[in-house]
């Protein structure tokens, strides 16, 4: 960002030197670059990190300077004169897509007269080192380097239809910039049209058929909000950057749309005169929503190391835009945080602002500074808890990629049908799918491990896949379902893979009254057929949904990967096992009586897994059950019948209230035997 020293002067006094000012902006945290004469003015040129579009233009700038010299701010307050007769009706505006532009507003100017810029203003922008157009191009880029608010104006008379209509593009609709090269634009790009054509690219730039030209006599003047990502999408795709797109991307303060537009609109009055009609065209609801932060007054000197008067942090969360929410000590106390500083949401960021304002000069480098314990939330502790049970497996963590090939990417996903997400321009050179499994991009990690040598690479990743919404779905929380994953590839057979599942699911205490977990067969690439098993957890008052995954990789896989010996797989949901960590797990003392063991010998069919056998005796005797464990499976068709199987399970049954009598515990078997035969069809081998 370059700022004209002469410009910043009309928002605040600034002090003796340019030096002086620039070394107090650098220990503020707005980087110098460099600094340079231009004519009868002073070009400063400061690096502005993404968090701050705040600094984006002259006003944030000044702002910065009014706190750090403790001088006041004066900003204008536009109110440009309207001319007689109705509301302004010139021309409707709608939003189609309000996702990406939730407020547009428009006003229109009738005769003006489009000519040179007076030589103030020309200087101040060749000081910033943007070139004259016209007078009124150029006070739309001067209002967007005074305030960080991108505008447009456009020539009223080449709208055709009467109508603004904020859209999606067209899959392969042609597109006319103002730098005279035609574009090719795709549904993910946001556009401005008449009620014919594209007039210009949200955000980005404005189109050559509607530019202002010397013949231009009536304005129609825009000022809107845009969402971040859709213009980034939009500039990055089409190789287009602009000072527009540049803010955009950053988000600039909402509260400044509408002040842009009556600076804008004063402006060029003054400069091209004309008359604007009365009123604005508005459409959609402008989206705003400022933080309110908790602080605590003695939480700056634990962080700092240095007591700050209250006063004084009052005075500077006042001075840089803060809003006490209620009065009294400052000790727990809460601000809103002001609409141009969306990066404030956090104590911390508090804390940081009074430090850097205060000047980190004062922060001691030989005071202890004490120490508060971080409360980790469920989310957190849940993949903390992951991440113990499968290292102290010895399995070892890994980081892969979240872009992949197209042929990794076609690999099923266990959480969803839809196609992978495709990003363009690719992020890593042939590879330009977003990954919907972490098990692919595990396999080719241990395929390299092999490959130089390590053949026992056990690894796991917990990382985020990314899947595609169905388009019929609620898309409030965006168009991307983001699910936390915990993948693990190990050396084995299926066995062993479930057995670390059951591990992890056991760590976070995935258990309890309401709770079930069944594991039951499914057919899913990259597994073996008849290899590869699902986990299904019921929740009291809530649907099924699949949890994990886990299986024995197919040879074709391994063969492809060049991966000896069996491989085994799992995959397991995290976020959906939040749950059971996010109260404390309960301590039980152990029982102070004897177990009683009996087996039990359950015929089944054929097609009944395990699994299903192994729920329906944990539903029938819950609170007695130690352990059930699957000593043998055998069949044999002269004896069992054909299509028939035979379960013997060991069961280990105790009580916590006394010893268990024979007859009770036969009595706990019958209820076992009476459940599995409701809820699989097993009967008990004579």
């Amino acid at each position: 960002m370059i700022i004209s020293t002469n410009w910043l002067a009309d928002y605040v006094q600034l002090p003796g030197t340019v030096d002086e000012m620039v070394e107090r902006l650098l220990m503020a945290g707005l980087n110098h670059e460099s600094t340079k004469p231009v004519g009868q003015d002073v070009a400063v040129e400061l690096e502005v990190t993404s968090n701050r579009p705040d600094c984006l233009g002259h006003i944030g700038v000044a702002r910065e300077a009014a706190v750090l010299f403790d001088r006041p701010l004066h900003v204008p307050d536009p109110r440009p004169l309207e001319g007689a007769g109705p509301v302004s009706g010139s021309v409707a505006v709608e939003i189609h897509s309000p996702e990406i532009c939730p407020w547009y507003t428009a006003r229109v100017i009738r005769g003006a007269r489009v000519g040179p810029s007076p030589s103030w203003l020309v200087d101040r922008l060749a000081t910033v080192g943007v070139a004259s157009v016209n007078n009124v191009v150029d006070v739309t880029n001067y209002v967007m380097l005074e305030c960080g608010q991108p505008l447009h104006a456009f020539d009223l008379a080449k709208i055709r239809g009467g109508r603004i209509i904020v859209r999606r593009a067209e899959a392969g609709e042609s597109f006319l910039a103002i730098n005279h090269k035609a574009y090719t634009l795709t549904e993910r790009m946001c556009v401005i049209a008449d009620a014919e054509r594209p007039v210009a690219l949200a955000g980005v730039m404005g189109g050559a058929d509607t530019e202002i030209g010397a013949a231009t006599t009536d304005i129609l003047l825009e000022s809107a909000q845009f969402a971040p990502l859709a213009v980034r999408a939009a500039a990055r795709g089409l190789s287009l950057a602009s000072g527009s797109s540049y803010r955009f991307e950053r988000g600039p303060d909402p509260a400044m749309v509408e002040w842009a537009s009556r600076r804008a609109a004063a402006l060029i009055i003054e400069l091209a005169g004309g008359t604007l009609e009365r009123g604005v065209m508005v459409a959609g609801k402008l989206a705003c929503e400022p933080a309110s932060i908790r602080l605590a007054a003695e939480r700056v000197g634990e962080v700092l190391g240095v007591d700050i008067a209250d006063a004084r942090q009052r005075k500077i969360l006042t001075a840089l835009g803060f809003v006490e929410e209620r009065g009294g000590a400052l000790h727990d106390h809460r601000w809103r945080a002001p609409s141009w500083r969306r990066d404030c949401w956090r104590e911390i960021d508090l804390v940081e602002e009074i430090a850097r304002v205060e000047g980190y000069a004062r922060v001691p480098e030989d005071v202890a500074i004490s120490a508060r314990p971080v409360e980790l939330s469920p989310r957190e502790r849940t993949v903390r808890r992951v991440v113990e049970v499968l290292v102290s497996a010895g399995l070892c963590e890994a980081m892969t990629r979240s872009v992949v090939t197209e042929s990794v990417a076609s690999i099923p996903s266990p959480w969803g049908d839809a196609a992978p997400l495709a990003i363009s321009p690719p992020l890593v050179r042939g590879a330009d799918r977003l990954r919907r499994s972490l098990v692919p991009s595990l396999l080719e990690a241990r395929s390299g491990n092999v490959a130089v040598g390590v053949e026992d690479a056990d690894v796991f990743e917990i990382a985020r896949g990314y899947l595609a919404r169905p388009a019929a779905a609620d898309v409030s929380d965006g168009p991307v379902d983001e699910p936390l994953l915990a993948g693990v590839v190990v050396g084995g057979d299926f066995f062993r893979a479930k057995g670390l599942c059951e591990a992890v699911l056991a760590g976070l205490g995935v258990t309890g009254p309401g709770v079930r977990l069944t594991t039951r067969p499914i057919d899913l690439a990259p597994f073996a057929a008849g290899r590869a098993a699902e986990v299904i957890l019921d929740r009291a008052g809530q649907a099924s949904e699949r949890v994990a995954v886990v299986g024995e990789v197919a040879a074709v896989t391994r063969d492809r990967l060049a991966l000896p010996g069996p491989v085994a797989a799992a995959e397991i949901r995290i976020d959906k096992l939040v749950f059971a960590i996010a109260g404390e797990r309960p301590v039980v003392r152990p029982s102070d009586y004897p177990p009683v063991q009996r087996d039990v010998n359950l015929v089944v069919d054929e097609g009944v897994p395990w699994g299903s056998v192994e729920s329906a005796i944990r539903g029938a005797v819950e609170p007695f059950l130690e352990h059930c464990r699957l000593v043998q499976v055998w069949r044999d068709a002269e004896r069992l019948g054909t299509g028939r199987k035979s379960f013997v399970v060991a069961l280990t049954l105790r009580s916590t209230t006394g010893t268990l009598a024979g007859d009770e515990a036969s009595r706990l078997v019958d209820l076992v035997v009476a459940e599995c035969g409701r809820r699989v069809g097993a009967v008990l081998r004579a």
